[in-house]
């Protein structure tokens, strides 16, 4: 189960919800649950993610863990 909406963190923002996609699919692998938090209406308008992109969400307590997973995997975004 999902924490509080409180207990969530962004930890990085990218350009494309694939990268977003690659990033959440990375932290699942390493057994952390996260989410991806998109700001373009449900795919309804698709080209505002180019404004403002798809945050990668993850629990507060497993932030600084995430952040290591994406920071030494060798993804471009």
């Amino acid at each position: 189960a999902m924490a509080n909406a409180g207990d969530m963190v962004e930890i990085r923002v990218y350009t494309s919800r694939e990268a977003a996609e690659f990033g959440r699919m990375l932290l699942e692998g390493s057994g952390i649950p996260s989410f991806i938090r998109l700001d373009d209406c449900g795919g309804m308008q698709p080209y505002l993610n180019l404004v403002r992109g798809a945050r990668l969400v993850v629990r507060q307590e497993d932030a600084p863990c995430a952040r290591d997973i994406l920071e030494n995997s060798c993804t471009t975004d």
